[in-house]
């Protein structure tokens, strides 16, 4: 009697114990649910093959599936499997390849635009270190010729200019030419009584 028990309650948790696990319809098929098991009752859908289906409870040969739009219904065990179909493995696989090369052409248009910038920048550093050496011969020129300068200033702070030299021997003469004719004719005039003679 115990013995009975236990496998009507095994028998009972066994709906349970399949609940919650996924099944995919096998390649190549399209598969009613029906309302009711063993193709009893009306059709709810029609599901194709690799369409995902949760079991909810079985019974010899067929099972209670939900779909992903969560309509349940019965269908034949026999047409689910555990395993992905190839199809969608195969399906899965591409949808991944053609990410993988929409992120491979984007990561070229940026390493091609990377490189760009690169010589661009590489030109830009070849022109301005050509400037700052001009800048730097420039400014060594530049040092050389206010040393020069500075050289010439103390060599003839000490002596007077040429041109001014000269303006004022000059001045010397005439002022000394206005001088000496100054002093002979007031001597003349003092030897002759104030008058001048010629």
């Amino acid at each position: 009697m115990s013995k009975r028990i236990i496998v009507f309650y095994l028998l009972s948790l066994f709906p349970l114990l399949s609940s919650a696990e996924t099944r995919y319809v096998t390649d190549l098929l399209h598969l009613n649910l029906f309302e009711q098991p063993k193709s009893q009752g009306k059709s709810l859908k029609t599901v194709k093959s690799g369409e995902a289906l949760i079991i909810l409870e079985q019974i010899p040969g067929y099972y209670k599936v939900k779909t992903t739009d969560n309509i349940v219904g019965w269908t034949k065990s026999a047409y689910l499997v555990t395993d992905k179909p190839a199809r969608l493995i195969v399906a899965g696989m591409e949808r991944k390849m053609a990410a993988l090369q929409k992120k491979a052409d984007s990561a070229l248009i940026k390493k091609k635009l990377a490189e760009n910038n690169a010589e661009k920048y590489q030109q830009l550093l070849q022109t301005n270190e050509q400037n700052s050496a001009q800048h730097k011969a420039q400014l060594t020129e530049l040092k050389q010729q206010n040393s020069q300068f500075k050289n010439n200033i103390k060599q003839y702070e000490s002596t007077v200019p040429f041109n001014i030299f000269i303006s004022a021997i000059i001045l010397f003469f005439i002022v000394g030419l206005l001088l000496g004719w100054f002093i002979i004719d007031y001597r003349i005039r003092k030897r002759h009584g104030g008058f001048r003679v010629y």
